[in-house]
């Protein structure tokens, strides 16, 4: 999948000019009203050009609008995709107020309600597939680093994959408001190498007494 962050960057990039161009011209057609109101006097013929201008704001406006949703979805696309082999495979499940990250061979992480939440590791360099559900309310899995979010619902698994070219640690929370310790639901992953990734896999799973 592409670069989540680089990914969010161009799209605002194309969507803030854009923006502050349509907010300028409407502040200065309405502004070019307000002043030819007041100095008109006589009562106005209703023979204008005032038709012709809807007409072409309407079709400017909705030239940008498509051009919006063509990058949108040109960014968006790639992004929803998942591969069909990842190099790793997570689920995560959210609860009121907690996170937990499974691993294959019985290896999972679990914070709850906390600031400093215990460490989900991930590889480098590799697609890692996440399924996540909720087991009570709706729930955001929220990466701000990577900009990069997903609600998880009760009932239904949402996949996505995630790539961790860069390491170091990345902290999570909930994006979507889930009751009185919501501001506390955090969790952590750190993103090394896949070499200290596997050496980290093998102490957890000695730890539950399997092997390495």
């Amino acid at each position: 999948m592409p670069d989540t962050l680089h990914a969010y960057r161009h799209v605002s990039g194309i969507y803030f000019p854009i923006a502050i161009g349509v907010f300028a011209a409407v502040v200065l057609a309405l502004s070019s009203l307000l002043v030819a109101g007041a100095r008109r006097r006589e009562r106005p013929s209703g023979r204008s050009g005032a038709h012709r201008f809807e007409l072409f704001y309407v079709l400017a406006l909705g030239a940008v609008a498509t051009f919006l949703v063509v990058v949108t979805f040109r960014a968006e696309t790639p992004i929803d995709r998942t591969v069909a082999s990842p190099g790793l495979r997570i689920k995560v499940t959210a609860a009121q107020w907690s996170w937990r990250f499974e691993y294959p061979g019985g290896v999972s992480v679990a914070a709850v309600s906390t600031w400093q939440p215990p460490v989900a590791e991930v590889p480098t360099g590799v697609e890692v597939e996440f399924a996540g559900s909720s087991r009570d309310v709706i729930h955001g899995f929220w990466v701000p680093q990577l900009h990069f979010q997903r609600q998880l619902l009760p009932g239904y698994v949402t996949r996505f994959d995630l790539r961790f070219d860069t390491a170091g640690h990345y902290g999570g929370e909930c994006s979507v408001f889930c009751g009185e310790q919501h501001s506390q639901m955090h969790f952590a992953i750190e993103a090394v190498s896949p070499n200290a990734f596997q050496a980290w896999f093998s102490r957890q799973r000695s730890r539950l007494g399997g092997t390495a």
